[in-house]
């Protein structure tokens, strides 16, 4: 048996399955989620004006390291409601999985994710209100700031602000 093409095949292999093993890896994007942020949540209303509440969101990594834990708050003058997310990283299929577990109930979707520069890009298909739409969110980190915004376009090629978030980094007091 010749040795040479045996190595080469095997140099190839080995190089595949490291290839593999880096591709299949958790995003740095997703890393964005972990820490503790106040801030702002906006929604736009009929009037073209905006309500605005109180957030906050901490977030832990889960104990696979292939996603995030976040618990989301938000406060108004009525009420505090509170809802739990999981965004799970699929190596296999490239897309983000997302639980949201609200008021007792459960809603999972999946997005595909585009990165340019600080920001990332999640799209998905979905409804509104019985109205289909693409739905995009775009996750943003600045120095000390994390922007997380959601638009949705309804076949017309109009990106419509459904909500917003504008958190700063949470400095815990010493």
């Amino acid at each position: 048996m010749n040795r040479i093409p045996f190595m080469m095949l095997l140099m190839v292999g080995l190089a595949g399955g490291v290839l593999n093993g880096v591709v299949a890896q958790t995003p740095d994007w997703l890393f964005v989620l972990e820490g503790a942020y106040v801030g702002r949540y906006e929604t736009p209303i009929s009037n073209g004006d905006m309500m605005i509440q109180d957030a906050r969101w901490d977030g832990k990594r889960n104990g696979k390291e292939d996603g995030f834990v976040l618990q989301i708050s938000r406060e108004s003058d009525a009420a505090v409601s509170k809802e739990a997310q999981v965004w799970t990283w699929d190596s296999q299929e490239s897309v983000l999985n997302l639980m949201v577990l609200e008021d007792g109930v459960r809603k999972e979707s999946q997005w595909f994710c585009e990165t340019s520069g600080p920001a990332t890009i999640l799209t998905r298909g979905g409804n509104i209100s019985q109205r289909a739409a693409i739905i995009r969110m775009r996750m943003e980190r600045l120095p000390g700031q994390l922007r997380v915004q959601e638009h949705a376009n309804f076949g017309d090629g109009e990106w419509i602000l459904q909500w917003r978030y504008v958190l700063d980094d949470f400095m815990g007091e010493d």
